[in-house]
């Protein structure tokens, strides 16, 4: 892949997920990055989720691997039309992994080209409640592992930075008391 940097969020918030159409959600170099990307627009926008559960040694993260590019990634994915970043995010988890949660925080989002187009992939922690996995086209195993495995099997260096960044390191978040 290209170069790739992380961008903080913007306007938007977790608690408002369902903005209309125009409403700016992410600045990118600079520039505002609409909420609902329409087909022609020069952006292709993305969602997933750094999911997590408690573990009996601390919390664990899930990764998935991807065959169709032989890496092991958060699950994540284009967004539908009309479909909210956080609405994608939830879908493409559940669909990938067949793990659900609930959202505790916005993390910071990716930027990155691919195909001669900026991709924004918007992140979301998720503490996971349920599910359970059935390999799919898309995703043909996945992997609950401590965060510095995490840190150490995942394929590319904004998820590794990301995984770094993310509270669910801290001694109180994912620990079997909360």
């Amino acid at each position: 892949m290209s170069s790739e940097h992380s961008v903080a969020p913007g306007e938007a918030d977790i608690d408002d997920p369902d903005l209309s159409p125009g409403s700016p959600d992410l600045v990118v170099d600079g520039r505002v990055v609409e909420a609902l990307a329409g087909e022609d627009d020069d952006v292709t926008r993305a969602a997933g989720c750094v999911v997590y559960r408690p573990g009996t040694d601390g919390p664990e993260v899930l990764v998935v691997h991807r065959p169709r590019y032989d890496d092991w990634d958060f699950p994540k994915g284009k967004r539908e039309p009309g479909e909210s970043d956080l609405e994608c995010a939830v879908r493409e988890t559940e669909e990938e992994s067949g793990y659900s949660g609930e959202i505790e925080a916005e993390l910071a989002a990716d930027t990155y080209r691919v195909g001669g187009r900026d991709k924004v992939v918007r992140w979301f922690l998720m503490r996971c409640t349920g599910g359970s996995f059935v390999a799919n086209e898309e995703v043909d195993e996945i992997r609950w592992l401590s965060p510095d495995d995490a840190v150490e099997v995942l394929s590319y260096g904004h998820a590794r930075s990301l995984m770094k960044a993310i509270p669910v390191h801290a001694a109180d978040i994912g620990s079997p008391d909360t």
